[in-house]
């Protein structure tokens, strides 16, 4: 663990790596779900954006305009883990309009769920 820097945060996560895409942008192999470290925000919220980016393309009636501060960082890395845990639930408490609905949906879309 020394090549994390002792007063930085930590953050883990399972959706660091990227799939394998031929020339032809097909998916040839899906990305390893390993839940690894990771002590940089910015290297996060940079991998977010671009997921977020691919959900857009992917669903662009659904498209999402999200500001990934660091508390929000916080909660998509705890969905995340919610949503992909086999038979777990969660509840989300916030006043509307704070992206509780928006932060689930990437998730889903990050753990390859079923997104309606």
């Amino acid at each position: 663990m020394e090549k994390f820097k002792k007063d930085r945060k930590i953050y883990f996560c399972d959706f660091l790596r990227n799939d394998v895409i031929n020339d032809e942008g097909i998916v040839e192999s899906l990305a390893e779900k390993v839940y690894e470290a990771i002590d940089s925000l910015e290297a996060l919220q940079e991998r977010a954006y671009m997921l977020l980016d691919k959900y857009n393309e992917k669903y662009p009636a659904k498209k999402m305009q999200l500001v990934l501060f660091e508390d929000a960082i916080n909660h998509l890395i705890r969905i995340s883990r919610i949503v992909q845990s086999e038979r777990s639930s969660g509840l989300l408490v916030g006043v509307g309009g704070s992206g509780k609905q928006s932060l689930t949906r990437l998730s889903g879309e990050i753990g390859r769920q079923i997104i309606y």
